[in-house]
């Protein structure tokens, strides 16, 4: 059960609408920074701006099926990207690195108008329709856009607060982000947390995108979404409370789970050994 996510409900045009403005969003970042602000690292290990506006050119092109040039990075100079898939995405950033701003910008508002003109084109442009993913295979329409909706809104908020800018919070990219989030809710309390049989689990965001979504551990293990009769009444094994932007910088992996200040931002009532773990459960991006 989750409540009050206006994404949950976008359709066809709304989804394609909240894919493009988190692009455009990227681009236009991109291109109203100072060379200091380009060069800033950002919460992402390895990463400076430029470096995120590197890897949403990259798999946009994929998606595009724009072949890449040859090319193999210095691993020795690159210590962040250990696993086949890290590397993977880290070599469509090195063959960016060098390009200067104004072109990666260019770059970047090409792919999005090639992008666009695709899903338009589609035959049938329907939600459940097959296309590329962007590391292999196809998968439905819908998946895809939610997916890199995600994905986009997340770096687009890693640029802003690497170079001081305030959180692009109540975007309909940030929407959809949130609803990711939340339906990611069941996997942690499983897989992450390894929580037993009964064990269920309240999360409680306020802020821009409020929402408040109820897990628990069926009799297989499985971790499986609560509806609102099911705990109506009930008290959850663990309750978690925090606001849109720091659940956003913990759902992505950009905060140390270790630092007190990060967790003065997280209210958690209940099961508190099985809740001191969760803030860094919460993370599910690569």
């Amino acid at each position: 059960m989750t409540t009050s996510l206006a994404a949950a409900s976008f359709g066809l045009a709304a989804l394609i609408d909240a894919w493009e403005s988190s692009l455009r969003a990227v681009s236009e970042l991109g291109r109203r920074l100072s060379p200091q602000q380009w060069a800033a690292s950002t919460e992402c290990p390895g990463w400076s701006v430029a470096d995120i506006v590197a890897h949403t050119c990259w798999i946009e092109a994929r998606m595009v099926g724009r072949d890449e040039p040859a090319h193999l990075p210095e691993w020795d100079d690159l210590p962040h990207a250990q696993s086949e898939l890290q590397r993977t995405i880290e070599t469509g950033v090195d063959v960016r690195r060098g390009v200067p701003q104004a072109d990666l910008c260019t770059e970047l508002d090409g792919l999005i108008d090639v992008r666009l003109a695709m899903i338009m084109a589609l035959d049938p442009l329907r939600l459940d329709t097959l296309v590329a993913s962007p590391l292999g295979g196809e998968r439905p329409l819908e998946y895809v856009l939610r997916m890199r909706c995600f994905d986009i809104w997340t770096h687009e908020q890693d640029i802003r607060r690497a170079v001081g800018l305030p959180a692009n919070l109540g975007s309909p990219g940030a929407q959809v982000a949130a609803l990711q989030f939340a339906r990611a809710i069941p996997f942690i309390l499983a897989r992450n947390l390894g929580s037993p049989v009964g064990t269920t689990l309240r999360v409680t965001v306020t802020g821009r995108v409020g929402f408040e979504t109820w897990a628990g551990i069926d009799d297989d293990g499985q971790g499986i979404a609560l509806d609102a009769l099911t705990v109506s009444g009930q008290s959850p094994s663990l309750a978690m409370t925090t606001d849109w932007e720091t659940y956003a910088r913990l759902g992505a992996g950009r905060l140390d789970t270790t630092d007190p200040s990060v967790l003065a931002l997280i209210t958690l009532e209940g099961d508190l050994e099985l809740g001191a773990r969760l803030p860094e459960a919460l993370a599910i991006t690569p």
